[in-house]
């Protein structure tokens, strides 16, 4: 009885390995399909705030630079201060998005879909929509920083 119990469920279970590649995006046409979605919300994670972050980065440096070549501060001292401190915790969370990068994982996903591995393609294009996902998140909070450090030195 524990043969034939154990005969069962050994068949069961390839019986399911077998099936699961039924289920699986076999040509590059479901592919395109199933990978549709997750590539429109990678595109619209992409439109990230740089632009205004940049601008205010402008001002910082400018000021900087003029400190540092000997001329007076455009701002008072104590601003000036509160501002270099919130710029260092701009570069320790820049630090932590290096950790999240997405250009390898993007490379891999190229050389899946030229493998002809469509499935783990999906699986590798949902880690680049979370690691986007995690990078905006980080580049909101750089871009509020930066926003404080635009009124401190204006």
């Amino acid at each position: 009885m524990k043969k034939y119990l154990k005969v069962l469920c050994t068949a069961a279970a390839l019986t399911c390995c077998m099936s699961f590649p039924a289920f699986a995006a076999e040509t590059k046409a479901e592919y395109k399909e199933a990978s549709a979605a997750v590539r429109s919300e990678i595109k619209e994670l992409d439109k990230p705030l740089t632009k205004e972050n940049k601008i205010v980065s402008a001002k910082y440096k400018s000021i900087r630079l003029a400190k540092k070549n000997g001329q007076t501060l455009s701002v008072e001292k104590e601003n000036w201060k509160k501002a270099k401190e919130l710029h260092k915790s701009i570069m320790e969370i820049q630090k932590e998005m290096k950790a999240t990068a997405v250009k390898p994982l993007k490379a891999e996903a190229k050389a899946q879909v030229k493998a002809k591995e469509f499935d783990s393609t999906i699986g590798t294009l949902n880690e680049v929509l979370d690691a986007k996902k995690a990078r905006l998140a980080s580049l909101k909070e750089i871009n509020e920083i930066w926003e404080q450090i635009d009124s401190l030195i204006e």
